[in-house]
């Protein structure tokens, strides 16, 4: 059998998958939530690039005294022309990256923005999501699902994601994204980072942070990852103030 044989195979076999997996309820449920999904987002997109969103201190937020007060800046160069480049601006616009800063999915909370109830219930799944860097631990092709493990905490997840699911070499890699769960269907959103596990520098960046780890500090390990990804050190640069 030819390459050429064998990829006509390998597309005749996902064609038919996805026919038989889209017939499932819970496939058409994974398929609505990402669609209100994608409404919130492109809605959110729009306002921002209207010039209406403005980072705000939370006025709510109380830091931990028990906590190392460090007082972060952020120095980005996202190119927006990029897939990774759009995807890891937005997210970190959209989504709570500061404990003590607004983020957009908060402003659109906060601000009455959606009046649909599944609207309101999917922002509120948006600002409660967990990014971070996961194992694929296993898969079900049938159902459309794959088994990932946060590397630091040990959280284990059942994400919704045909393509992942029918990945045969996915356990040979770490994925950095953000997993959103809505109705009891978890998928990820648009980030999407992957490091092989042979490679040096994620090796070294897990066993660095499996002994020094502060669930606070995602954002610096998210610049870390996305530099090494994107083959810029200078993408996302963070900066860290010690506060009087």
């Amino acid at each position: 059998m030819t390459i050429n044989e064998q990829e006509q195979l390998i597309n005749a076999f996902n064609t038919l998958r996805r026919f038989t997996l889209d017939k499932k309820p819970h496939i058409r449920e994974y398929y609505k939530a990402r669609k209100i999904h994608q409404e919130i987002v492109d809605a959110m997109i729009q306002y921002f690039q209207d010039g209406k969103f403005k980072y705000q201190q939370d006025p709510d937020f109380i830091p931990d005294p028990g906590r190392d007060k460090t007082e972060y800046e952020v120095d980005s160069n996202f190119d927006l022309r990029t897939r990774e480049g759009a995807q890891g601006f937005y997210d970190l616009v959209i989504y709570k990256t500061s404990p003590g800063m607004i983020c957009m999915t908060e402003g659109f909370i906060r601000n009455h923005r959606f009046r649909k109830p599944e609207k309101i219930e999917l922002l509120q799944s948006m600002l409660h999501s967990n990014a971070g860097l996961f194992e694929v631990t296993g898969t079900d092709m049938d159902e459309g699902y794959a088994y990932l493990k946060d590397v630091f905490t040990g959280d284990e997840y059942t994400l919704t994601d045909i393509a992942l699911s029918g990945d045969l070499n996915c356990e040979d890699f770490y994925i950095y994204t953000r997993i959103i769960t809505y109705h009891d269907i978890s998928f990820g959103t648009g980030l999407s980072l992957t490091f092989t596990k042979t490679d040096r520098f994620i090796r070294d960046h897990i066993q660095h942070y499996k002994e020094n780890f502060d669930l606070n500090e995602e954002f610096i390990r998210f610049s870390q990852l996305y530099n090494r990804y994107s083959k810029s050190s200078k993408r996302v640069a963070v900066v860290g103030n010690r506060l009087k």
